[in-house]
């Protein structure tokens, strides 16, 4: 028989989704499962959901708890697991047949301490694979270390942090997950996902998607964050303490994580970089003033963050917002338009500030542009004083 795999789905009403991603869940060619609901005090009609199915299939085990938040979901899940592997999913996400059966293949056949696989995001009728930024195939952890969370490209994470798109020995998983304090809100998957790599022996990327990450259509998350600092805080805080204590990549990771917060604060914090000036620029940017008529490429999380601190600051967000993925943004209610309109309209504003942190993907941005007819200048990127810039940003976040 093969290994027993626990699957923990934290849950706190997803009535709406929760069925899909259960049945997803019992549906899998790998039988052998242990399926633990973390039912986290739904006010909803979930914890009916968890019972039923719990009452269906025995596989099936149900945990209803008080609300305490992701961090707590999980470890409640993590204590009660008894499989050898631990995956986890979303409640309000759903799963492939063959996932865990693929995963559970390749973690063994390949003696890997964790398996990563690519995933789809979902929105309306959209499915989008995400790809992964590492060839495939097994890897010494140590060789990942140096770039699993920040490389030379700014932010190019070549690990993403997400627990719902790995597999997990449970040996070295449950320290990890439980050590994690249950006041963090932010970052949960991050300050589990890299401690447990800097001390895995292999890991294991594989050509493979099953996961489907639901974003759902009230998806304005990011727009604004002001008001998180303490969350964002707590968790480079966490991270800066389980780095330092790690003697042999120490100096290695807490240097990545000065990038790394620089990063987040771009995609959750830009307001950090201002300085409390009453003269208020875009410092990243070269010094961009947020006065200027200022057109945004690229509707992710840092594209979110800009479009909220100019809406803050002069009521109407950006002049034009553009991106490629326009139609799937525009189906989640956001004012983004094709990369063509953002052209066509150029003489609208005085500067397209390119919102993505990796170096190679705003070049890439910047030449699409450049041959549909943007005009030389117009695009910018995060200014290379910026980037270079080795000041502790880490030192000054943690005051």
């Amino acid at each position: 028989m093969k290994a027993l795999v626990s699957i923990i789905v934290p849950i706190y009403n997803v009535e709406q989704y929760l069925e899909k991603c259960i049945k997803s869940i019992l549906n899998q060619t790998l039988k052998n499962l242990e399926v633990i609901l973390v039912d986290d005090g739904s006010t909803d009609s979930s914890p009916k959901i968890c019972d039923f199915f719990c009452s269906q299939d025995g596989r099936v085990h149900v945990i209803h708890k008080k609300n305490g938040g992701l961090v707590s979901a999980r470890k409640a899940g993590i204590a009660a697991a008894t499989g050898e592997y631990v995956g986890y999913v979303d409640g309000d996400d759903w799963i492939e047949p063959g996932l865990y059966e693929q995963m559970l293949d390749y973690a063994i056949r390949y003696q890997a301490d964790v398996v990563e696989t690519e995933h789809f995001i979902d929105a309306g009728t959209a499915s989008t694979r995400v790809k992964s930024k590492l060839g495939y195939g097994r890897y010494d952890a140590g060789d990942l270390i140096p770039i699993m969370l920040c490389d030379k490209d700014f932010n190019e994470c070549r690990i993403p942090p997400f627990l719902w798109s790995k597999l997990f020995k449970r040996c070295l998983l449950e320290k990890h997950q439980m050590q994690v304090n249950e006041d963090l809100f932010c970052g949960e998957d991050i300050a589990v996902t890299y401690p447990y790599i800097l001390e895995a022996e292999s890991v294991y990327i594989a050509d493979y998607a099953g996961y489907h990450y639901m974003q759902r259509c009230d998806s304005m998350t990011g727009i604004q964050n002001y008001g998180k600092e303490e969350q964002d805080k707590a968790l480079i805080l966490y991270l800066n303490t389980i780095f330092g204590k790690n003697e042999k990549y120490s100096s290695l990771m807490l240097g990545q994580l000065n990038q790394y917060t620089k990063s987040m604060l771009l995609l959750r914090q830009i307001r950090f970089f201002d300085n409390g000036s009453e003269n208020k620029k875009l410092l990243p940017f070269g010094g961009v003033n947020v006065k200027d008529r200022i057109a945004l490429y690229c509707a992710g999380r840092m594209g979110k963050q800009i479009y909220g601190y100019l809406q803050e600051l002069n009521g109407q967000g950006a002049v034009v917002w553009a991106d490629k993925e326009y139609a799937l943004y525009q189906q989640l209610g956001l004012p983004v338009v094709s990369p063509g309109e953002a052209v066509e309209r150029q003489e609208e504003y005085d500067v397209l500030l390119i919102a993505v942190s990796s170096k190679k993907v705003s070049q890439a941005i910047r030449q699409s542009l450049s041959e549909i007819g943007l005009k030389e200048g117009k695009a910018v990127w995060l200014a290379k004083e910026f980037i270079d810039n080795d000041n502790y940003v880490l030192e000054d976040f943690l005051r």
